[in-house]
């Protein structure tokens, strides 16, 4: 049988490999093709530059519906005088080339039909680099969780995720919800685990700053910061504050000077609260985080010196070594500046009070680029 591709003309052929393409990548992640309305594939063609104009548009359409590349309800074709809005897709010969020359999923992972598409897009992006081993091992503990419920909602999620999945206690938090789910498995549902956080509460606080990082909850400290203000060290992501909040607040436990009696409830109704990070995008999104269940929540002025440093070239990239390169990225944000930079008298000084409300607004602006 004759190639009908290679009736075609230049842009007629370029055409049909941005939709192959287009039709493979949606096959690939969510394991059923994909179709377009007429109007707007004619808009497309032209934003891709692959057609001039509109004119250009209908007539490489009308060439592909001749050569049955592409198919259109019964009796259509599409040309410059019948511009019709109707659905355009792939003809079936084309679809069934492309399902077959698509990588299939290793049968030996065992997974049902509701699960081939979301592991597909699992292994465009966090699984992209695991072994077959290892992801053959995850189904294996996703399936073994599974069959463990209801009775393994009991324990925590970490202690879930360590049995079950690996020996990591983080894998059943960062897997992609839909992954999790399609096995059945609803995250919300594990016991919410104890968390305990570092502070320092003096007699009578005047307020509260929440600090990212241990070494800087230390230095507040040294520099007497905790006699008049409550310190929490909320640890970043990690143990943080906010997932704390987010479970449970009753399970919260606080460790540190002064906190004979007082429970964290006690220590949110404070004034003033604010909060000290890293000034990267890592360190705002925490802050970002931690106001959703802490509205008043305010950004701490010691992030005014930081902030002038960043700017005058003071700053470090966001990468493996400076141990940033799981970042996100925001817009042109490429360097940050870690809060243990800050000298002891700034800390002293500016600590319990709070940026000014313009530049906060600047900073939660741009990591939302």
């Amino acid at each position: 049988m004759r190639d009908a591709t290679l009736i075609l003309g230049e842009s007629a052929r370029e055409s049909l490999a941005w939709l192959e393409e287009e039709w493979q990548r949606v096959y690939s992640r969510a394991g059923k093709g994909k179709g377009w309305r007429s109007f707007t594939l004619i808009r497309l063609l032209q934003q891709k530059g692959i057609c001039q104009t509109e004119l250009h548009a209908w007539q490489v359409l009308e060439e592909l519906g001749r050569a049955e590349l592409i198919a259109l309800p019964a009796g259509v074709l599409l040309s410059p005088r019948a511009k019709l809005p109707v659905k355009v897709e792939l003809s079936v010969a084309r679809r069934e080339a492309l399902m077959s020359a698509s990588p299939a999923l290793d049968p030996r992972l065992g997974l049902e039909s509701g699960q081939h598409s979301v592991w597909r897009r699992a292994q465009e992006g966090p699984l992209g680099d695991w072994s077959i081993e290892d992801q053959l091992a995850l189904a294996d503990g996703l399936r073994r969780l599974a069959d463990d419920l209801p009775g393994a909602y009991q324990l925590s999620p970490y202690v879930a995720s360590a049995r079950y999945l690996l020996g990591s206690s983080k894998l059943l938090e960062t897997l992609p919800t839909e992954l999790v789910r399609s096995f059945g498995i609803e995250p919300d549902s594990f016991q919410a685990a104890e968390t305990w956080l570092l502070a320092s509460v003096p007699e009578q606080p005047e307020g509260l700053l929440l600090i990212e990082n241990a070494q800087s909850f230390s230095q507040a400290c040294r520099v007497g910061c905790g006699k008049r203000l409550a310190l929490i060290c909320t640890f970043g992501y990690g143990l943080s504050l906010a997932n704390a909040l987010n479970n449970n607040e009753d399970r919260v436990q606080l460790v540190g000077q002064g906190t004979a009696g007082v429970t964290l409830a006690d220590l949110l109704r404070l004034p003033c609260p604010t909060y000290w990070g890293d000034l990267d995008p890592e360190g705002l999104r925490i802050y970002r985080r931690l106001r959703h269940f802490l509205p008043e929540l305010a950004l701490s002025a010691l992030f005014g010196p930081m902030l002038a440093a960043l700017e005058s070239g003071t700053c470090h990239p966001l990468d493996a070594l400076t141990g940033k390169a799981g970042q996100r990225t925001a817009g042109d944000w490429q360097h940050g500046l870690d809060q243990e930079w800050l000298a002891d008298d700034e800390v002293q000084a500016l600590a319990g009070k709070a940026l000014a409300p313009s530049v906060q607004g600047e900073l939660m602006e741009r990591i939302s680029q």
